[in-house]
């Protein structure tokens, strides 16, 4: 689901176009890059280590959209630029209180044509109806959010994620 919705394509215009033989010559024009905001739950009940994991696992983003990573609790603490996975671990989290997800869904940007909100699920669902985002819940903790899709986690592949993270760091380490 989240390949869908990163994908960059390319647009048929008719725009500067020839008509040559009879026939139109459209030009094929590339959409400018996307953005992607995605913002991290950094509440209490959430770890540095998981945050990173799951960054890690959406690195593939960098190459295809403009990234900006956000972070929330009970409020939002500002937007920061990936630009290479490098970025990802130098990353630090203001991790702690509660979660608002109000504070979230304010902090998106109108032009940013991908929303993702990675979360545990643990607090009340926001007020407004928030379209286009989508929810990446780990844990078990079912949520119905208005609006948007809700792709879960489940607790083995959260255990994936830490393994790997934990061999990651064995291989550097050697």
């Amino acid at each position: 689901m989240l390949r869908q919705a990163i994908r960059y394509d390319e647009e048929y215009t008719r725009k500067n176009a020839r008509m040559r033989n009879g026939y139109f010559r459209h030009r094929i024009e590339q959409l400018p890059m996307p953005e992607a905001e995605i913002l991290l739950d950094t509440s209490g009940s959430v770890s540095e280590v998981l945050l990173k994991n799951f960054l890690r696992e959406c690195k593939n983003i960098l190459y295809n959209s403009k990234v900006k990573v956000g972070c929330f609790n009970t409020e939002f603490h500002g937007f920061t630029e990936l630009k290479k996975t490098e970025d990802i671990d130098n990353m630090s989290f203001p991790i702690g209180g509660g979660t608002d997800f109000n504070a979230a869904i304010g902090a998106f940007s109108r032009k940013a044509a991908n929303k993702i909100i990675f979360t545990d699920g643990k607090a009340d669902m926001p007020r407004e109806t928030v379209r286009n985002v989508i929810w990446v819940v780990f844990g078990d903790e079912k949520i119905n959010p208005k609006g948007g899709k809700v792709i879960n986690i489940t607790g083995e592949q959260l255990r994936k994620l830490y393994q790997s993270s934990i061999q990651d760091k064995d291989n550097r380490s050697r």
